[in-house]
């Protein structure tokens, strides 16, 4: 049974292993994944794209420049995506040393398919929800110091009518706001705006 994908999302795997390259593209392909691979830290820096979506497979022993040296490379040029890593010599002070440095799993070779998928899911999906409560932070930031207190009101279940006194506005000025707010930060609703504060906040 495949699993559900972000098709948006992309899955690179850098190993100087070409063998395993081969068969981890074949499985993620196989559940519908998008899949690039490189050979080396070097060509990776030198050809992905950081703004793509998606996470970020290391080995963690690679000639020249490592896994780890290759993730903090990574994070001081914006990478933001969550970086898995793959390793034949997997030990305790490994994983604290990788976890302390923000990789979101450790995983020993040879991998369980099924472990890796279940990791690859969950990273592509902490990756999304990253990436839209970044927008919303954004689209949050964008509205007026009023419009924020009436869209605040409105998530705490107040009427029009009850915001405006509690703000000192007329109705119609309460409605406006309102009307602006909904529609710079995309929701209809109050149910939807509740789920927008969730994320911006």
């Amino acid at each position: 049974m495949k699993r559900k994908t972000e098709k948006s999302s992309l899955v690179r795997l850098v190993d100087d292993d070409l063998d395993l390259l081969e068969g981890l593209t074949y499985m993620l392909e196989e559940e519908g994944w998008k899949v690039r691979t490189y050979p080396s830290a070097e060509s990776f820096l030198e050809l992905d794209d950081k703004n793509a979506p998606g996470c970020i497979v290391l080995d963690y022993i690679m000639p020249r420049i490592t896994g780890v040296e290759l993730q903090q490379i990574l994070e001081k040029r914006g990478f933001k995506q969550p970086v898995l890593f793959l390793t034949a010599h997997a030990d305790l002070d490994m994983a604290i040393s990788v976890f302390r440095k923000g990789a979101e799993n450790l995983l020993k070779k040879p991998v369980d398919p099924d472990e890796f998928l279940e990791a690859i899911q969950k990273a592509v999906e902490r990756d999304r929800r990253q990436r839209e409560n970044k927008q919303s932070a954004g689209r949050y930031a964008a509205l007026s110091e009023r419009e924020r207190e009436v869209i605040r009101l409105v998530s705490e279940g107040l009427m029009n009518n009850q915001i405006a006194e509690r703000l000192g506005l007329s109705e119609r000025t309460v409605e406006s706001h309102r009307f602006h707010a909904y529609q710079k930060i995309g929701v209809s609703t109050a149910k939807e705006l509740k789920k927008f504060l969730e994320k911006a906040n």
